[in-house]
């Protein structure tokens, strides 16, 4: 990007922006091209008075957390994207009552983090997260969870940044609009208090264990991947058995592959790019169509040109 704008070199400067820095150092997939420009605001204040100044100039901007369930365009994505990973400080509890305890914590905060914390504080209502990455922001926008429980499940509210009008605010779980994989939210999450219930710490530790240990046998944990890449249908097979069923493990293109542990996940096994895994990924949804009549639908997000 030739930065010809006086306004936008002076935002670089101040904001210490990024210029054509690559997005797959920021992604767990290890794919994208390059963002135009690229932020790590330290605390919210900052956040906002960034958002005002690119506001103004017409800039567009793109959010990220822990770029985990994302797949970024070989080309990337123009604008100012701004990763809020290092929107986290100290996590806390509070009393919601007699039988409930709350947790508030930011959205940078990584929710396996979080998980730990309440194992550690006796605090039952994460255990089926073990394992999940990516931030609490990310998991919130994504309706992050297993075919049992849902991070919405656990949530009393969201502190969020409204980009039009520039005002902090927080929402109660019942106003959110939550649906399969995905909050229809428009404003910025920086923040969420979880409710959670005390029990006693060796009767969730031993779930949290089963679920993390189970996780990591049947699940690519270590491989370069945006997680589970389908939505499950409504009913009967999961995806990842409709894929596997269709003799699809172990599928490549060049360096793209069907993971041969799950075959929910595509992995990339080295330099794979974004067209690869597209092409991929229309052909699993091909097979399956053909075989089982079901359009399967993608979990993870395209983001780029």
């Amino acid at each position: 990007m030739v930065i010809k704008n006086t306004a936008v070199s002076k935002l670089v400067q101040e904001f210490k922006l990024l210029v054509d820095e690559p997005l797959k150092k920021y992604t767990s997939f290890k794919i994208g091209g390059p963002a135009d420009l690229l932020a790590l605001p330290k605390d919210k204040l900052e956040l906002k008075k960034l958002i005002k100044k690119a506001s103004v100039l017409d800039i567009p901007i793109t959010l990220f957390g822990g770029g985990t369930n994302v797949l970024i365009t070989d080309k990337g994505i123009r604008g100012l994207v701004i990763i809020t990973k290092h929107l986290k400080s100290k996590i806390y509890t509070a009393q919601a009552g007699l039988q409930k305890k709350t947790i508030y914590v930011e959205a940078g905060e990584r929710l396996s983090k979080v998980c730990l914390f309440a194992v550690q504080h006796s605090l039952s209502g994460l255990e089926d997260a073990a394992g999940i990455p990516g931030t609490v922001g990310g998991a919130i926008m994504m309706n992050a969870g297993t075919r049992t429980w849902n991070i919405s499940d656990s949530l009393e509210s969201i502190d969020v940044f409204d980009k039009n009008t520039l005002v902090f605010k927080t929402i109660k779980r019942k106003k959110l609009d939550f649906s399969y994989r995905q909050l229809n939210q428009s404003g910025i999450i920086l923040a969420a208090t979880l409710v959670l219930t005390p029990k006693p710490r060796e009767e969730i530790e031993i779930i949290f264990k089963e679920n993390l240990t189970r996780k990591n046998m049947v699940q690519p944990v270590s491989a370069a991947s945006a997680g589970c890449f389908f939505k499950n249908p409504v009913s009967g097979k999961s995806a990842g058995e409709l894929i596997d069923n269709s003799g699809l493990k172990g599928m490549k293109i060049n360096d793209a592959m069907v993971s041969e542990k799950h075959a929910n996940f595509i992995v990339n096994t080295g330099n794979a790019s974004c067209e690869d895994v597209l092409l991929l990924k229309k052909h699993i949804q091909k097979i399956v169509l053909k075989n089982y009549h079901i359009k399967l639908e993608t979990e993870v997000r395209l983001q780029g040109e």
